[in-house]
């Protein structure tokens, strides 16, 4: 027999597959009341809270899941992804970390809880957490340099033995230094899907000698041309090229801007 915080937990779940976040939280809330010993109410509300951009509610709840059940992948994965988007509010790149660490601890409960079929998605958060955090050192980065610039614009400005001449000449050579233009990123050809010009993560090759992203690759039916050719291929002759793939995650572990981008990003597009 179903006990009543049991029967709120259901109600709940049905809230949240209906996409009604809020309403799912009063559920969860009221299972909680019930009984506040399980874990999992307090991690599918943390849930509710990170879908309605609410993290630190959510990283409070996931963190009390975890304190009941440290074994519970979705409370590491939350607590993780909530971390990564308050750092992303607060810039501060420093925090990532942290939330990289509970998303990798979630990472590792899969393989002894048999649950390899969050790993995917998984991989998927730590790669963005990685390059959030780049794109907020960016963002750091470049604030300093403006604060150092003024600052010696301000000391040769006052600077009394400088004529004016001599101020316009330094100020221009300090002008040099300062540079709006984002840093150059390119994804080298080769390691690039010939489908979406983006980075390949699980490279999947055709007799024809061109690679492409596997899930992108098998959407197409049928299979029977080689997609940037328009030759014919044997779909029987389709490899994972292992190879290019680790090609591909060493360039990414230099590079963390790369997964998943496009030209016109900043940190603030970033979702975990």
């Amino acid at each position: 027999m179903q006990t009543k915080a049991q029967q709120f937990k259901i109600q709940g779940n049905e809230a949240f597959q209906n996409q009604k976040y809020q309403e799912a939280i009063q559920f969860y809330s009221q299972a909680i009341a019930e009984d506040n010993t399980e874990s999992v109410f307090f991690s599918n509300r943390a849930i509710c809270y990170y879908n309605l951009k609410r993290y630190q509610e959510a990283c409070n709840d996931a963190t009390e899941a975890l304190e009941l059940d440290e074994k519970n992948i979705k409370a590491h994965m939350i607590a993780g992804q909530s971390i990564c988007m308050l750092a992303k509010e607060r810039q501060e790149s420093s925090k990532i970390d942290t939330g990289i660490q509970r998303i990798l601890k979630a990472r590792t409960l899969c393989a002894g809880q048999k649950k390899s079929e969050y790993e995917k998605d998984i991989d998927d958060k730590i790669n963005k957490a990685k390059k959030l955090k780049w794109f907020i050192q960016q963002e750091e980065e470049k604030i300093k340099n403006q604060e150092i610039v003024q600052q010696l614009q301000e000391l040769v400005k006052n600077d009394v033995k400088l004529t004016q001449h001599e101020k316009q000449i330094t100020l221009a050579q300090i002008d040099k230094y300062i540079t709006n233009e984002k840093p150059k990123l390119e994804i080298p050809e080769y390691l690039q899907c010939h489908i979406t010009k983006k980075l390949l993560i699980d490279p999947y090759t055709t007799e024809i000698g061109y690679s492409y992203e596997k899930q992108v690759l098998f959407k197409i039916n049928p299979l029977i041309q080689d997609p940037f050719t328009n030759k014919p291929i044997n779909p029987q002759i389709i490899y994972p090229n292992i190879n290019l793939k680790q090609a591909a995650s060493e360039f990414l572990a230099q590079n963390p801007w790369a997964y998943d981008y496009n030209g016109d990003q900043s940190y603030k597009d970033i979702e975990i």
